[in-house]
């Protein structure tokens, strides 16, 4: 069941999704901050403009687990190990979707993003197997 925390153009639960998962390293992700600074830049101030200060602080401990692979062009980003994710989905955006989040099961932070269409920039060396799909 999907719950909505806020309405509006920029933060709406969206459905239920079933993704496959790849498994994690054993060694500790780097944080998202340090692999894009850009896309946890926009979420916090994102986040904070729409009323939810403590999902934007939780945006600032996400790690970067690495990128689905259910196809070369996947653009789902893993903040979390798999196993955690909830059904319900976030949006950001203006006019467009920009980012999709994907909200842990205890609502308090994000598990996984779909990023549409947010100019990451270039691949950083934290993330060396950045599939094509996200700019």
């Amino acid at each position: 069941m999907c719950i909505p925390r806020r309405t509006g153009r920029a933060f709406v639960w969206a459905g239920t999704v079933s993704l496959n998962h790849v498994s994690d390293a054993d060694a500790e992700p780097p944080l998202l901050a340090d692999v894009y600074p850009a896309l946890v830049s926009f979420l916090t101030a994102a986040l904070v403009s729409e009323g939810e200060p403590t999902l934007a602080r939780a945006v600032a401990g996400l790690r970067f687990h690495g990128w689905c692979e259910c196809g070369p062009a996947c653009t789902y980003l893993r903040t979390a190990p798999v196993g955690c994710a909830d059904g319900n989905w976030v949006h950001i955006d203006d006019e467009v979707p920009r980012v999709w989040l994907q909200s842990g099961r205890d609502q308090t932070s994000f598990v996984g993003m779909e990023i549409c269409e947010f100019d990451l920039g270039p691949a950083p060396a934290l993330d060396p197997d950045r599939p094509a799909g996200p700019a």
